[in-house]
Formats: C-alpha cells, structure tokens, sequence
C-alpha cells in the first residue's frame, strides 16, 4: 500500500516536518517527492506513534472505498 502527501496531511502530519521527520529515518525525501509517494511499510518500520497512525488511517480510508 501507498501514503500520499494527501494521507500524510489526514494522519496530522505537516509539511514542514516532513523533510525533517525523513531525516530522522533516513527516508529518501527526494524520492518521495519525486514519486509522490511512500511505502506503508516503510513508515510503520519506522515505528513513530504518527507515523503508524497516518498508515492506520490510510488503510481504514482504503478499506471504506473498496469495502
């Protein structure tokens, strides 16, 4: 599964943060940007509390539009 920018701002997340929090993990920000998206699992192995929960929203939205 993918996180958008999109999921990341739903979750509480922030763009000013975000460059920093991809820093923190060694996250490739770049590619993010580039791509437009992230790996679920790569931001829950990162096992940050806002991380999981932007991950656990994105999947709960998933599941209401193909549920």
């Amino acid at each position: 599964m993918i996180i958008t920018m999109n999921d990341i701002r739903r979750g509480g997340g922030c763009a000013w943060g975000l460059r920093a929090f991809f820093k923190r993990y060694h996250l490739d920000f770049n590619a993010f940007i580039q791509d437009g998206f992230i790996d679920a699992e790569a931001l829950r192995g990162t096992g940050d509390a806002l991380a999981i929960q932007i991950v656990e929203l994105a999947e709960l939205r998933q599941g209401d539009l193909h549920g």
